[in-house]
């Protein structure tokens, strides 16, 4: 894996549109390169701008390109996340007689442990770590259409509280947790006494394997991300975008702005409405400007026709980057 670029921002503000011209135009500058566009809001559509049927599985979006596609299905990674913890979650609690003696309890515990019971915050940034687990080391960019900037927050702080925070920390005290844990076991069930295995270790391992895969997900993506915003120039939106920018920094920086859907000066034609609504625009622009003078903004003009299939998102992502090289496109600066 080269480059990660993960693009957010406020909702209808053109993220899917600009991260598949992204993709495409990376796939144009790095033709022998095998790139893959993802998206990771739930309400996907990645599908209606390519013109090609995606869904749940990786799926070639043009036959002359290494471009392809996926539209991840976050229950199915949940799944896989979270069933296996939950199972041995299950049998270490079963272990205990108090169980056997209460199916009220036992049915208590079988309807909480579900990952259906999970929030959507937590399913969507576990589904983005298994998913970066899950053999996209084959590709060497990937370009992530990410949901709105509150759900992508969510999508860093998710792991970070529970890998970082919660697991290590349950993780360090595993020998006292193992020790209380079989001094009530065998007291609530003298039968187990000379049965020295229990599913808590299993259990252990489990997580084990959960905090590994979170590192090695954290890793890669200090080593390749590139965060970026996309905005469009109006005021709540710059605001938006502003405090995006302070809030993700806590976990990784950006290091771009898009600015979508200007109006051209040469579609305004003496009409004073879009005269008025450009001049307002370019103010907004140039607060956005002066307040992060350190990041690279992109300026992307409104477009008559919709960018829709590759040849359209040719065009814009032509626009977009003008004459950028492909290290000016994964790596932009002022």
């Amino acid at each position: 894996m080269k480059k990660i670029i993960i693009l957010s921002g406020k909702g209808g503000v053109g993220k899917t549109t600009i991260s598949s011209a992204t993709a495409v135009r990376i796939a144009d500058l790095d033709p022998d390169a095998k790139v893959l566009i993802a998206s990771f809001d739930i309400a996907h559509n990645l599908s209606d701008i390519f013109g090609v049927e995606i869904g749940d599985k990786i799926t070639r979006l043009h036959p002359d390109m290494n471009l392809f596609g996926i539209e991840p299905d976050p229950e199915h990674y949940i799944h896989l996340f979270v069933d296996p913890i939950f199972k041995l979650a299950k049998q270490t609690i079963y272990d205990l007689v108090v169980t056997r003696l209460s199916p009220t309890i036992r049915k208590m515990v079988d309807s909480m442990l579900l990952a259906e019971n999970m929030p959507m915050q937590a399913k969507t940034a576990a589904f983005f770590q298994i998913f970066l687990n899950a053999g996209v080391e084959e590709f060497d960019y990937m370009i992530s259409d990410f949901p709105p900037t509150g759900a992508t927050i969510n999508l860093f702080e998710v792991p970070v509280f529970f890998i970082d925070n919660l697991l290590k920390n349950f993780m360090g005290y595993k020998s006292a947790i193992v020790v209380g844990y079989e001094g009530v076991r065998r007291l609530l069930n003298p039968t187990k006494i000379l049965d020295g295995r229990s599913p808590l270790n299993d259990m252990f391992s489990e997580l084990r394997k959960i905090q590994k895969a979170g590192d090695t997900v954290h890793a890669m993506l200090k080593k390749h991300l590139s965060l970026r915003l996309v905005a469009i120039p109006e005021k709540a939106a710059v605001n938006e975008t502003l405090r995006a920018l302070v809030d993700l920094s806590k976990f990784y920086d950006p290091n771009c702005v898009y600015i979508n859907k200007i109006i051209s000066k040469d579609v305004i034609k003496g009409n004073p409405f879009l005269k008025g609504k450009r001049e307002e625009q370019l103010t907004r622009i140039k607060e956005l400007q002066e307040k992060v003078p350190n990041k690279k903004i992109f300026e992307i003009e409104l477009k008559m026709n919709e960018p829709i299939n590759v040849d359209g998102l040719k065009n814009i992502s032509k626009d977009i980057y003008k004459n950028c090289t492909l290290d000016d496109v994964l790596n932009p600066c002022i």
